[in-house]
């Protein structure tokens, strides 16, 4: 037995001085070589999934400069070695795509350096000195030195980084650049180097492709004698297109007859499939009053039809993309030709970074249209406003002058969307079928908020327009708009009225309790959704409910993503007069007698509002392959001043996979609503909420997941990590040697302890311990 117990006691001692050694081995090289295992729940030292897709997209390296000082302060001593770790790790994970130097700047270069390092956006990074504890710590001073980083990709001007630090202390968790946020800082300055790359060379584009330019060339053989010049200067600029391409362009030359144009469906050459084909454009068709440019002056086509069309056809890194030219009537030369061809090929190609804006009509009471400029209106005060807080390229799209709706945009906001006309909406769908991103704001009520006092007690309400095309379209979706008017208790946007104090006019809050903007709060939200981001708190002027149905999404292929939805109180608005609409500014939602609190019953004469049995849905995403209302219904493609058909926009047969966001109110930031609020009112609670839905909708369409990843990994609170010196290695040693054996020895007498107990319970059991006890 003794032997036995010897034994164990040796390879316990055995295994607890073998276990010491290897933890206190493990311990050291892991501050040593700062190798680490990730088993943090959100994974924050793991590379994301947007960091890792942007670089495969990526079709031109990465150059990372780390500017540091030589001598930093003593708080930052293993600042560089913390930013090389984390550049080391991008550059290992990012394929090569990454390289990355350091350049370390001296106290006797930094004077000679500073204009050079001004000139490229570089500055002193600055730490505040503090003395005594966190809780009543005095400033004492500023500290600054150099820690920015510089990034250079594709033709884009190089971007900085200022203020990098490591995590030392708790004032460091604020600062807006750290070593934790590395990645995603140098991401997203790539994604937007990567949108805001400048036009290259047709030559250099053409060599950042996939695959080669595929061109398409239809054209009808047998032209008639006042087209034969226009057919020679298309098909010569055609082919010094395709020569300059060389290689990287694959041109096929159809020439069609006349009898097999009148279908305008064409065999895809470059598709095995015979029953994929491409619908072309023809440039000339009779049978209606069409005019087109010729040396002679204008003409009308006669009744055959004709075609000089391009077919565009290549993949880039979001996929195959196609696109057409039909019309090259206004081309005067060749070289004219050619470039019209580069024109669409970059349009297709480049980033979409854009921003374009529908607005609707012109406003009378903002004076006449001048002409060439935007119709005048609140939601012009608002795109302005947009393009200089968000500092995107922000454009108005005039749908009835240019005819069409840019390819290059990222993303096409139709403020007030119920007023488009069938043909504006035709053009809006084929944006959204050739894998466009549309976001409509739907209004159902108009209220003329700025009162006077001769408006009596109540402020009028107009139901707002809706074209029936686009009613039709939106029920061929799925998509249909209630006519209540939603109010909520939290509500915000109160009328104001004009009076006069000394000959000056003014505003000032009119006594009024009724409130226009139901306020989103969180719970209302789809959380989950990059479209919510912060919009907590936005008001949102004269909602109406929207209803989706489900059955016929399925039925199209959609897939829905619910982004608002209005919970806790919700009333409907229930006015005296249906025929002539109009709130009393004194009412009270918290009044019984104005207010039927039950949705099933039937309100009484003098009620005003009834509160609503479900929770009605504010906003959607739909996602898919939208299906042609025109296609599909077997209708003729409209026009543009009341003409029945017009065929020089040929619907898309086979549609790309677009986003539709629909949002029931006229807009999340219009500048009528709030006239008469002061600035402070509005940058207070209407244009930060407000303008984080267009943030939101900008960066989804423009980044798409890759950001959505990205922006997901700055939620996770950072980790305190300071620094870690010799000294502190050695005590970590010492403590693994020391206390390692410590908790093994008190393990073992705990274990001798009960198996000492075990024993005697068992001589007990056995009665030894009273016949030892009688001997």
């Amino acid at each position: 037995m003794v032997n036995r117990k010897r034994n164990f006691t040796l390879h316990f001692y055995l295994m607890a001085a073998l276990t010491t050694l290897a933890l206190g081995a493990v311990n050291y090289l892991g501050m040593e070589y700062r190798t680490r295992i990730d088993l943090t729940g959100d994974q924050r030292f793991t590379l994301s999934e947007g960091t890792q897709r942007l670089f495969e997209k990526l079709p031109e390296p990465i150059t990372v400069t780390y500017y540091v000082d030589e001598e930093p302060p003593a708080k930052r001593i293993n600042l560089e070695r913390d930013v090389r770790d984390k550049l080391e790790e991008l550059a290992s994970s990012s394929g090569g795509k990454l390289e990355y130097t350091v350049e370390r700047i001296s106290n006797q270069d930094a004077s000679e350096k500073r204009k050079e390092l001004e000139k490229k956006g570089i500055t002193d990074t600055v730490d505040v000195l503090t003395s005594g504890t966190d809780e009543r710590a005095e400033m004492r001073g500023v500290q600054g030195y150099f820690s920015s980083i510089e990034i250079k990709y594709g033709l884009a001007d190089p971007k900085v980084i200022n203020g990098v630090v490591n995590l030392v202390d708790k004032t460091d968790e604020v600062r807006e650049h750290r070593v934790d946020t590395l990645e995603f800082d140098i991401a997203y300055t790539v994604l937007t180097m990567r949108n805001d790359t400048r036009r290259p060379s047709f030559e250099r584009l053409l060599r950042t492709m996939d695959g080669p330019l595929q061109v398409g060339f239809f054209v009808t053989k047998d032209m008639p004698e006042q087209f034969n010049e226009l057919k020679s200067t298309v098909v010569t600029g055609v082919n010094s297109f395709s020569k300059a391409g060389g290689k990287n362009v694959v041109l096929v030359t159809n020439e069609i007859s006349n009898d097999t144009m009148q279908e305008l469906v064409q065999p895809n050459p470059f598709v095995n499939d015979a029953a994929s084909g491409i619908r072309i454009m023809p440039f000339g068709q009779g049978g209606r009053r069409m005019q087109v440019q010729t040396p002679d002056g204008p003409m009308v086509l006669p009744s055959e039809i004709y075609t000089a069309c391009v077919y565009l056809r290549f993949k880039t890194n979001d996929g195959l993309q196609e696109n057409m030219i039909g019309d090259f009537t206004e081309a005067q030369s060749a070289d004219e030709v050619k470039t019209k061809i580069e024109d669409m090929v970059w349009e297709t190609f480049r980033p979409r970074t854009r921003l374009g804006f529908v607005l609707p009509p012109h406003d009378p009471r903002y004076g006449p249209q001048q002409p060439g400029q935007p119709p005048g209106n609140g939601h012009m005060a608002l795109m302005n406003y947009i393009q200089s807080a968000l500092a995107y390229d922000t454009i108005f799209v005039d749908l009835k002058t240019d005819k069409r709706v840019p390819r290059d945009l990222a993303c096409l906001i139709v403020l007030e969307a119920n007023l488009l006309t069938e043909r504006e909406l035709y053009e809006v769908e084929r944006y959204l079928n050739e894998g466009g991103n549309v976001v409509m704001l739907v209004q159902g009520w108009d209220a003329q908020l700025e009162l006077s006092p001769l408006s009596g007690d109540e402020v009028k309400l107009e139901p707002q327009d809706m074209d029936p095309a686009f009613k039709e379209w939106t029920q061929h979706l799925g998509i249909k708009f209630e006519q209540d008017l939603l109010l909520r208790k939290n509500a915000t946007l109160q009328p104001w009225q004009m009076s006069i104090d000394q000959g000056r006019q003014r505003m000032t809050p009119y006594p009024s309790s009724i409130k226009f903007a139901p306020v989103v709060e969180p719970q209302d939200l789809n959380q989950a959704s990059v479209f919510t981001r912060g919009l907590a708190a936005m008001p949102l002027p004269l909602v109406v409910e929207e209803t989706v149905d489900d059955d016929r999404l399925r039925e199209l292929g959609l897939k829905k993503t619910e982004l608002i939805r209005l919970k806790d109180e919700v009333y409907k608005f229930i006015p005296a007069n249906p025929v002539m609409p109009g709130v009393p500014l004194n009412l009270n939602l918290n009044l019984p007698a104005e207010v039927e609190n039950q949705p099933d019953a039937k309100p009484g004469e003098e009620v005003r509002a009834q509160k609503l049995g479900h929770e009605p849905l504010i906003a959607a995403l739909l996602t898919g392959k939208f299906p042609s209302f025109w296609v599909d219904d077997g209708r003729k493609v409209p026009g543009w001043n009341g003409d029945p058909t017009e065929d020089d926009a040929v619907p898309v047969v086979n549609p790309k996979e677009g986003n539709l966001l629909v949002m029931s109110t006229a807009a999340t930031l219009n500048i009528d609503y709030f006239y008469g609020y002061t600035e402070q009112a509005r940058q207070r609670v209407v244009i930060p909420r407000g303008l984080n839905f267009y943030r939101n909708v900008s960066e989804a369409f423009i980044y798409g997941e890759d950001l959505v990843s990205l922006r997901a990994r700055t939620g996770v609170a950072p980790r305190i990590v300071g620094p870690i010196e010799d000294s502190t290695k050695a005590m970590w040693f010492m403590i693994c040697i020391a206390g390692v054996p410590v908790l093994l020895l008190l393990l073992t007498g705990a274990r001798s302890f009960a198996h000492a107990r075990e024993r005697e319970d068992y001589e007990i059991g056995l009665g030894i311990r009273e016949t030892k006890k009688s001997d």
